[in-house]
């Protein structure tokens, strides 16, 4: 078995991680692994992917995990980061989200920054003032929310080392192709945006019996 490193996804042969149903970081039991059969285009059929089920032992919820033969995985279902959001989160952030993370997980890297950087500028149209929400450029908006204490200083010098944020998904002709790094960067700050601006607030509304869903 491989080291286990808990800041990765979960595989069989590293049955720990961050949980893609409730997000924590967990160990896995690992259930029983099938062979993919292909058929290439000359007819002859063979298998170069498994499919094994994982079960976290905190929320105890099933996960799918696609991996090669050397064990590196390929996908998992349902997909890490994705459907999990706080239901006070903004419906458009979190959809264009959840749509940003499904890209990544098959590796649809330009795609995952496109919607990234599209659940950004409606967190500006929501949270952003009319300074922010009139400025063309998505980074100079962040900018103006952050001088005006509508961005936590720590999300926009994160923000401020994202190259582009972005606009390489949204303007290939101009940009080079969007790396997985890349695209993991701007979904992981897309995610601790929606954590500090959304979810942490009415967590702390909940706590004061202020909010219920």
């Amino acid at each position: 078995m491989a080291d286990a490193n808990p800041d990765t996804l979960p595989t069989p042969r590293d049955p720990s991680g961050p949980c893609p149903w409730c997000g924590r970081i967990s160990n896995f039991k690992v259930g029983e692994e099938t062979a993919l059969s292909m058929t290439s285009m000359s007819g002859i059929s063979y298998s170069d992917r498994r499919v094994t089920a994982l079960h976290c032992y905190g929320c105890e919820k099933g996960t799918v995990v696609v991996t090669t033969n050397l064990g590196e995985g390929l996908m998992w279902w349902p997909v890490p980061g994705a459907g999990i959001l706080d239901p006070q989160v903004n419906d458009g952030v979190a959809s264009t989200y959840d749509e940003g993370m499904r890209s990544l997980a098959v590796g649809a890297n330009r795609a995952a920054a496109v919607m990234f950087r599209s659940a950004l500028h409606l967190f500006v149209k929501d949270k952003g003032n009319a300074k922010a929400q009139g400025e063309r450029h998505l980074k100079s908006a962040l900018k103006h929310m952050k001088d005006d204490g509508d961005l936590h200083r720590s999300l926009w010098d994160w923000a401020d080392h994202l190259n582009q944020l972005g606009n390489e998904g949204a303007h290939p002709e101009d940009y080079d192709d969007v790396t997985e790094a890349e695209a993991a960067g701007l979904g992981k700050f897309v995610r601790h945006l929606i954590r500090h601006e959304y979810e942490m607030p009415a967590q702390l509304l909940r706590d004061q019996g202020l909010l219920q869903d």
